[in-house]
C-alpha cells in the first residue's frame, strides 16, 4: 500500500469517527432540549456559545488548527444543534395534542379584523391551540409579548396602497421583542352598511386609519363629502355600524366577515392598489434560529447624522457583501447632544441569516460606520406563502 492510499484511509477512518461523536453529539443534544421544554427556558443561548467557542478556538491554538476552520465548523454545528433542539421541543407539542400549552396571542381587533384574519392564516396548524386576545391598539399587543401576557403578538406593519405603518416601526425601535414571522394577506375593502341603502345618502364612514389612507382616492372620488371618522379596528366600526342601524352610516371593513355583524357590503374592491396587500409580522420575546436550509430575512435599525455620503457607507457595507436590501425606509430623529442634533434612523431588511458570516462581517461594519444598530429579528422569509 502506498503511503498515499495509506493516509486516505487513515482520513476515511478518522471521518467515520467524527460521525460517530457527532451521533453521540446529537443524542446530547436531546437530553438538553428535554430539559428546555420541562424548564421553559430559551433554545438559543448565546452567553454559553461563545464560551464554549472561545475554549475551542484556546485548545485549536494549541494543536495548530486553523482558528478560522474551527469557528466555521462549530457555527455550523451549534446553528445545527439549536435547529435540532426547535425540531425536538415542536414535536413534543405536538405530541401533548389536547394536553399542549395553549399559544396565547394577541392581535388588533376583534373577531373578523384582518389582523384576526392573519392571526388564523399564520397559525393555521395550530389553530386548536390558540388563545386569543383582541387588542385595541399596536402598544397594547407589543406591551402583552414584552410582559408575557402573550406568548406571540401579531403586527401589520406595510401596505401595498399606504405604505408603512410608521407608529408600529416606532413602536419597535425600543420594544424589547424579536421578530420571528411574517406573512402578507390580501386586503379587500368594502363599505359596509346594516340597511339597504345608496351610495347617495353616506353621510358618516367610520374604520380604522389604515384602511382610510389604502381607500382615500375611493372616498374622494364617491364619498367627497362624507365625514371620515377613526376607530380603533375595522372591527370595532363594523360594531358601532351595526349598532347604529342608519342608512347614512358605513364602515369599511371585510365584506367576507361582514355577516359576522350583521352587515353587508354595498361596493368591494375599493382602495387605491387593485392588488391591496397587508404584510404583517409575528413578535416574541425570544428570538429563534432560522435553519441554515431556509431563506432568512433580518429586519434592524441604524442610524445616521445627516451629513453627505453617511448613507453610502452603509449602503456599501450591504453590497460588497452581495447582501439584498429588500427595504429601506428613514424616520426622523431630533437628538440632544449639545444641541439639537437632526439624524436619521433607517429601517431595513435584508436577505440573510444573524448566524452567516458575512452578516456578521456586516453588522461588524455597519456599527462602524453608524455607531447604533438594533436587530429587529431574523426569520424566515415569506415563511407563510400567500395564495392568489
Amino acid at each position: 500500500m502506498t503511503d498515499i492510499a495509506a493516509a486516505r484511509n487513515e482520513i476515511d477512518a478518522i471521518d467515520t469517527a467524527i460521525l460517530d461523536l457527532l451521533q453521540k453529539r446529537n443524542s446530547a443534544i436531546i437530553k438538553i432540549a428535554a430539559e428546555k421544554y420541562r424548564d421553559g427556558a430559551p433554545v438559543k443561548n448565546q452567553e454559553r456559545e461563545s464560551a464554549h467557542l472561545l475554549e475551542l478556538l484556546k485548545i485549536a491554538e494549541e494543536k495548530g488548527v486553523s482558528p478560522s476552520l474551527v469557528t466555521r465548523i462549530y457555527q455550523e454545528i451549534f446553528a445545527d444543534s439549536r435547529t435540532r433542539q426547535l425540531s425536538y421541543i415542536h414535536s413534543l407539542d405536538a405530541a401533548d395534542g389536547n394536553a399542549a400549552k395553549k399559544i396565547r396571542v394577541s392581535y388588533l381587533g376583534l373577531k373578523g379584523s384582518y389582523s384576526y384574519l392573519a392571526t388564523h392564516k399564520f397559525f393555521r396548524a395550530a389553530e386548536s391551540r390558540l388563545s386569543e386576545k383582541s387588542c385595541s391598539s399596536f402598544q397594547e399587543i407589543i406591551s402583552d409579548v414584552e410582559n408575557a401576557a402573550a406568548d406571540c403578538g401579531v403586527l401589520p406593519i406595510e401596505n401595498t396602497s399606504s405604505g408603512c405603518i410608521n407608529e408600529v416601526y416606532d413602536l419597535l425601535q425600543n420594544a424589547k421583542v424579536h421578530i420571528t414571522g411574517e406573512l402578507t394577506y390580501h386586503i379587500n375593502h368594502g363599505i359596509l352598511m346594516a340597511v339597504p341603502t345608496d351610495l347617495s345618502r353616506i353621510k358618516t364612514v367610520y374604520s380604522h386609519p389604515q384602511p382610510i389612507q389604502q381607500c382615500s382616492r375611493w372616498l374622494l372620488e364617491n364619498l367627497p363629502h362624507a365625514e371620515i371618522k377613526n376607530a380603533t379596528s375595522t372591527t370595532e366600526a363594523m360594531e358601532l355600524v351595526a349598532s347604529l342601524k342608519s342608512p347614512e352610516i358605513a364602515a369599511i371593513g371585510s365584506g367576507e366577515e361582514a355577516p359576522l355583524y350583521g352587515l353587508t357590503q354595498l361596493c368591494g374592491g375599493i382602495a387605491n392598489q387593485k392588488v391591496n396587500i397587508t404584510r404583517f409580522i409575528v413578535i416574541m420575546r425570544e428570538s429563534i434560529m432560522v435553519p441554515p436550509a431556509i431563506t432568512a430575512k433580518t429586519s434592524l435599525t441604524f442610524t445616521t447624522e445627516n451629513r453627505p455620503g453617511s448613507l453610502i457607507k452603509v449602503l456599501e457595507v450591504f453590497s460588497s457583501r452581495n447582501i439584498n436590501i429588500v427595504k429601506l425606509e428613514s424616520r426622523p430623529r431630533i437628538e440632544n447632544r449639545e444641541g439639537l442634533i437632526w439624524a436619521e434612523t433607517f429601517y431595513a431588511d435584508v436577505i440573510a441569516s444573524t448566524e452567516s458570516a458575512l452578516m456578521q462581517e456586516a453588522l461588524h461594519k455597519l456599527k462602524e460606520v453608524t455607531g447604533e444598530v438594533k436587530i429587529l429579528g431574523c426569520y424566515p422569509a415569506t415563511a407563510i406563502p400567500d395564495e392568489a
